[in-house]
This record gives structure tokens, sequence and C-alpha cells, in this order.
């Protein structure tokens, strides 16, 4: 597992560490999805709260997750995206990029949690690498044609 905070690292040095991490332990990941999420996330929490944040980043054969806490409470949201330079894409990008995405309320605010699974098709080149403890992907993961759900418990789009 990787952990870094607010405290100790920038955002162009999670970007990097996030790489090397990824591309290391999880070859199958999209990179470029994993580093846009990232990215996405920090820049909410820097600029929607007092800017302390946490981020754990934890690798298994067939799934991979990250976990970004903030300070603050209140969820992420989609908002009409303004084509002015006015944002709104990021929450809707973060969803799209990823398998799963939820949002959980804790003490002090609020823990995003985004995962990637192996693709279909390179579930037995990982399944080979597999090492004890963990479990394979469900078979409902993405492509099933089943809708996550959100925070809010609504239809992710």
């Amino acid at each position: 597992m990787l952990v870094l905070d607010s405290r100790t690292v920038d955002s162009a040095e999670v970007r990097e560490t996030v790489t090397g991490f990824v591309a290391d332990r999880c070859p199958w990941a999209d990179l470029a999805a994993v580093r846009l999420v990232v990215t996405e996330l920090l820049a909410n929490a820097l600029h929607h709260t007092d800017g302390a944040w946490c981020l754990r980043l934890r690798a298994q054969e067939q799934r991979l997750t990250l976990e970004l806490e903030d300070t603050s409470p209140a969820p992420p949201t989609a908002r009409q995206p303004d084509f002015e330079g006015g944002g709104g894409f990021g929450w809707r990008l973060v969803q799209q990029l990823t398998d799963r995405v939820d949002v959980r309320p804790g003490p002090t605010g609020k823990t995003v949690r985004a995962e990637w699974w192996v693709p279909a098709d390179r579930r037995a080149e990982a399944g080979s690498r597999r090492r004890g403890g963990h479990r394979p992907v469900r078979p409902d993961a993405p492509g099933s044609g089943s809708r996550l759900m959100d925070h809010a418990g609504s239809a992710a789009s």
C-alpha cells in the first residue's frame, strides 16, 4: 500500500509516485486514467477544502483501489460543464474513468474511493502472477452492463 499526504508531498510528487507504483504493481491498469483521476481528486481537495488530504493506493492482482480523504464533508457533485473555463468536468471524468467510485463520510470530512479492475482480456495474465490471499474479480465487473451506484445511491453516468 502507498500512503501520501499533504503534509509530506505536493501534487506533482503524488502524480510521479502514483505513476511508478501503478506501473510496477498493476501493469494492466490504464495509467493515464489513474493519473487523471488522481489529478482531479487532488484538485478538488485543494479547491474545496482547507487543502489537507491523504491518499491511499492499494494494488492487488485484480484490483487497484485509490482512496482520497479530505476535510470537506460535502460530496462531489456533477455540475453543468462550463466550456469557457469554469470547470464542471472533473467529477464526471472520475466516474467515467473508474470501474467504481463512491464517497464515504468520515469524522473529519469524506473519503472518495475509486477502483479499477483487471480488464476481462487480461484476467488470465493477472491470475498467473497471483499471490495467495487475493480474490478474483467478480464476474459482474465492468462490461457486464450493470450500472455502478454513486454516493447518493443513484446510477452513475
